[in-house]
């Protein structure tokens, strides 16, 4: 991650508005002034801000996708994937912060580099997007809450199985989830491929089915019967 070196604020340098489009919530004339004066546009592998470093703008991701990675030791643990829409920065919105976390482009992209005092005025002035940014903050809590679960499990098919079971939130029945590689990993803060032959294993067994990036679970009361068991056979082995 050689990009990663880079200055927290490598991001914003290059300023253009990132789209045409409206954003939620927000006029056509308004995105268009806001998209105008604090649009900025980053390339794939750059490092958008730095663990650590001040926090003096919030950002919403317009274009591209942006992963938030965590030090734990001496490597970088993924927290989230970030799409269009969702919100990240948001340590600027409290004085005197610091960034908790590493964001770095996974691809070309843009999105809206707010200041403390623009983006209070704007979530002030706009509910429908002040709405949205609290479900946001909300959900990334509920996940940091279900990742440290996850983690705290022994084994790597103990974590992948509780992670599968709570993104499809049902007790029995079947599921279909829309999830990724790189996003389970990210959940159970292993390596994509370690998550893959994980699944790997999980659909030789036909707890689930694959079709691209869609995992089908036919019995989720199955699957969680298999997570019990793994849970016992890695209490007994520690």
């Amino acid at each position: 991650m050689d990009d990663a070196e880079r200055a927290p604020r490598s991001a914003a340098s290059a300023e253009a508005p990132p789209s045409s489009g409206s954003l939620e919530g927000i006029g056509p004339q308004e995105s268009a002034r806001l998209l105008g004066r604090y649009g900025r546009r980053f390339v794939a592998g750059e490092t958008i801000f730095r663990e650590g470093t001040a926090a003096s703008e919030a950002f919403l991701l317009q274009e591209g996708r942006v992963r938030l990675l965590k030090r734990v030791g001496v490597s970088d643990r993924s927290l989230a994937l970030l799409k269009p829409g969702d919100l990240f920065g948001e340590s600027a919105l409290l004085e005197g912060s610091t960034h908790g976390s590493t964001a770095v482009a996974l691809t070309d992209g843009s999105g809206l580099a707010l200041d403390r005092g623009t983006f209070r005025s704007l979530l002030s002035n706009h509910p429908q997007m002040a709405t949205r940014a609290v479900d946001q903050l909300v959900r990334r809590l509920r996940d940091a809450e279900d990742q440290i679960e996850i983690m705290m499990l022994r084994g790597v098919q103990s974590k992948v199985t509780s992670a599968l079971l709570k993104l499809a939130g049902r007790p029995s029945g079947p599921a279909e989830l829309s999830v990724s590689p790189v996003e389970l990993s990210t959940r159970v803060g292993l390596d994509v491929e370690a998550v893959k032959h994980t699944v790997q294993r999980l659909r030789d067994r036909q707890y689930i089915r694959i079709t691209g990036e869609r995992i089908e679970i036919p019995d989720v009361d199955a699957l969680r019967r298999l997570h019990v068991l793994l849970g016992t056979k890695d209490e007994l082995a520690g």
